[in-house]
């Protein structure tokens, strides 16, 4: 596998991996919907970044050696990720949307992307899933590898890229109410993945 075919797996595989709802999909609309376009993207940014990671490690042959360390470890990135999910959960909740241009430049692109990074690492989600798909759509040739990591950082981004630019732009048509209500909502999804994860982590620990 080379050139555009290695580039195209990889892109196949980013999207697999990134389109499917979870918290990170919540979190990025949540931002985006309250702060705006780049609060959402950056947050984005900030999981395809996590997930060039796990797929680089995969590609370079580095899971085998690790794999062992993270399951002995699961039960604790489990509880460390639903207490993550807890803390933005609560965030979320106990914040009124306001449309003021202060408070919607309150969050910064940096900011989001640095939290996402962190929530991305601690979701057990994205090895799994890449375990089970990345084997099925791409083997790459050594000289090859970079281009299908390319490809699943491009494909990635442009997901969310159009997540965050297109729940921003719905973001003008909506009043005060409906955003306070859609960002409780968030809140209350980001609290039950976070409780999944909690129980989780609790059901590999006994």
């Amino acid at each position: 596998m080379t050139g555009m075919s290695a580039f195209l797996s990889g892109a196949t595989v980013g999207f697999v991996i990134t389109v499917p709802i979870g918290p990170m999909s919540v979190l990025c609309i949540q931002r985006a919907l309250i702060y705006g376009a780049i609060a959402g993207f950056a947050t984005g940014l900030g999981a395809a970044t996590v997930l060039v990671i796990y797929t680089t490690c995969a590609v370079l042959g580095v899971g085998p050696a690790v794999t062992p360390v993270l399951g002995n470890s699961q039960a604790f990135i489990s509880a460390a990720s639903a207490c993550l999910l807890l803390w933005f959960s609560a965030r979320v909740l106990r914040r009124t949307v306001s449309l003021t241009a202060s408070v919607a430049q309150e969050r910064g692109a940096v900011s989001s992307y640095c939290s996402a990074v962190a929530c991305a690492l601690l979701n057990p989600l994205t090895p799994a899933l890449l375990a089970a798909v990345l084997p099925a759509v791409a083997s790459p040739a050594p000289t090859a590898a970079s281009t299908m990591i390319a490809g699943v950082f491009a494909a990635s981004v442009t997901w969310w890229l159009i997540v965050s630019g297109s729940v921003a732009a719905l973001r003008s048509r909506l009043n005060v109410t409906i955003l306070n209500l859609i960002n409780k909502a968030s809140g209350l999804v980001l609290g039950l993945l976070g409780v999944l994860m909690a129980a989780n982590a609790w059901g590999l620990s006994v």
